[in-house]
């Protein structure tokens, strides 16, 4: 009963940001339109957009639905998309996008800067996508439980993003198929409500509608310093800790309407943007930069780390319908 209603509410604010979007060809002549999680709000409209609006006088709208929708509203648009500039935790729908013919390849200023792991294949053109700021996956649970359980043997009520409209989905199906199946499944068996973004994730935990879940560190921290009773560590899986990056990654819409997009995206990478980031608890991509206080000591040892490439996103996408509950 409580999924249904979850799901009930979840519609109705779907349709609704869904008919509020039909309104951005109005605003689009004169912004910059960029489609982004709302993960990334804070750090968006306390940093990034003021600054970059005081240095180019340029308006900003921000546009926050989750990665699934914002990518089916993409197809629609057909070659009139309402969006210049994708924002999202994952690579895998500009990947899927970029394959599909919405994205454009580019270069950034800074590329030579940005480690191998924070950048797409080289593509002609450049790139398919740069990641602009990262986060550990986290294993965030109730303190009532003590520790972090694991997962291997979870026997609690667990919120399993749903993976096919939130990115925080798409990393937790990476995570399992890349490290046990089986523990996915068991994960999704105790599952009952399926958040279908990361701060609904993690306020998941906070309001007990489930126990444990696997969520971003910055949006952990986010509602940790306003209070939420929520606890964390690396996800720990048959004995063993990973580390799983989320990645945080900008994309170019073909035929964008505004020419400054790729300005935009540029400014993601200035010193005055990634030595801030870490006060909206993200972590910068470009080394020299501080870690967000009370995150994941890092490096740190016996941890194993799942890089995963994000040009095999089929297989990746091929496996998200099988963590949908009831599917």
């Amino acid at each position: 009963m409580r999924n249904r209603a979850f799901s009930i509410v979840a519609l109705v604010l779907s349709v609704g940001l869904a008919l509020s979007l039909t309104d951005l060809y109005k605003v689009q002549q004169g912004a910059l339109v960029v489609y982004a999680t709302p993960a990334l709000q804070s750090l968006l409209e306390s940093l990034v957009v003021p600054r970059f609006r005081s240095e180019t006088g340029l308006d900003v709208t921000l546009v926050y639905v989750s990665a699934g929708e914002q990518y089916n509203r993409l197809q629609m648009s057909g070659g009139h998309p309402e969006a210049d500039v994708f924002l999202h935790a994952s690579p895998l729908f500009v990947e899927k996008g970029f394959a599909a013919g919405y994205f454009l390849p580019f270069q950034i200023t800074r590329s030579a800067s940005v480690p191998p792991n924070f950048q797409s294949r080289n593509v002609t053109g450049g790139h398919l996508w740069y990641a602009f700021a990262w986060s550990p996956l986290l294993e965030v649970y109730s303190p009532t439980l003590g520790a972090a359980p694991d997962l291997a043997f979870i026997n609690t009520s667990f919120g399993f993003p749903h993976p096919l409209l939130s990115n925080n989905g798409i990393y937790a199906v990476l995570f399992f198929e890349n490290v046990s199946a089986a523990a996915g499944a068991r994960a999704l068996a105790h599952t009952v409500v399926q958040p279908v973004n990361a701060r609904s994730n993690i306020l998941g935990v906070a309001d007990r509608a489930f126990d444990v879940t696997l969520g971003y560190e910055g949006v952990t921290l986010f509602y940790l310093n306003q209070g939420a009773r929520v606890a964390f560590n690396l996800p720990i899986l048959g004995g063993q800790r990973f580390l799983v990056p989320v990645i945080f990654s900008a994309g170019l819409v073909k035929g964008h309407s505004n020419p400054r997009a790729l300005d935009f995206i540029n400014f993601l990478f200035r010193d005055e943007v990634q030595s801030n980031i870490s006060r909206f608890y993200f972590r910068a991509v470009l080394p020299g930069f501080p870690d967000p206080a009370g995150g994941i000591p890092l490096p740190a040892p016996g941890v194993v780390i799942l890089n995963y490439d994000w040009s095999q996103w089929p297989i990746l996408e091929s496996n998200l319908a099988k963590y949908v509950v009831g599917g």
